[in-house]
């Protein structure tokens, strides 16, 4: 069967070559740098398998300067649009619209992936992914009793997809544990506009439980599954 081609970004946000758990910033020592290829390595693979079905899929770097800057171009080199590396922290989500600020075709493409850069993608995240989804998707509810913001579902954080009718929201809301309850209270959004890509609960640090779909790079990987349930948007 013929799928029509499509297009696709991959913002990759946050720090490169960081070593250590949450709060930690030591970035850019030697101690991180196969790890952090890894996870690279596997955005490649990612991008690959997509393109096997006929979908094109183009990378925008966000992230922090460190003596790596050109490894991490030199890797992405055959897909890469645009890179930038800052000197001081800013914030994921100032990274992400900074981005979409300089990306001045963004409607040619049909879909937005926005991922935190230090993720390596587990083969489930292949066999999951759904580039066709007309909803913005968030990887996983959090993991209980850390799975509500007020009444609404609090988000996984590390990543987000956007499809082509929602890019007018992106600078709009910040990609954070709250960002359901804010779509939905400020942006008058609805549960029908919004979804996960996982129906269990995890949270988004890979340290503290475990995740099916990615493990974050230069930390340490936990395989207790915290809450086991199935996660209903009406009903949790």
């Amino acid at each position: 069967m013929y799928i029509s081609p499509m297009n696709s970004l991959l913002i990759l946000f946050g720090e490169s070559f960081r070593l250590g758990g949450q709060g930690n910033r030591n970035r850019g020592s030697k101690e991180s740098y196969r790890e952090q290829l890894n996870a690279s390595l596997s955005h490649i693979k990612f991008i690959e398998s997509l393109k096997k079905n006929n979908i094109n899929m183009t990378v925008s770097i966000n992230s922090y300067t460190s003596k790596f800057n050109n490894s991490l171009n030199e890797i992405y080199k055959s897909v890469l649009v645009d890179s930038k590396y800052y000197e001081n922290l800013i914030g994921q989500t100032k990274l992400i619209h900074n981005c979409i600020d300089r990306i001045t075709n963004i409607n040619n493409y049909d879909f937005i992936l926005c991922m935190r850069i230090d993720l390596f993608l587990k083969d489930k995240f292949f066999e999951i992914f759904n580039p066709y989804s007309d909803k913005i998707l968030f990887p996983s509810v959090c993991f209980k009793p850390h799975h509500k913001c007020g009444v609404h579902p609090r988000v996984n954080d590390t990543m987000m997809f956007i499809p082509k009718k929602y890019f007018d929201f992106i600078k709009k809301f910040e990609l954070c544990h709250n960002s359901w309850h804010d779509l939905i209270v400020s942006h008058k959004l609805s549960y029908e506009d919004l979804d996960m890509m996982l129906n269990t609960y995890h949270d988004s640090d890979s340290d503290k439980d475990f995740n099916p779909i990615y493990y974050i790079v230069n930390r340490n990987v936990n395989n207790t599954h915290r809450t086991k349930e199935i996660f209903d948007k009406y009903n949790f």
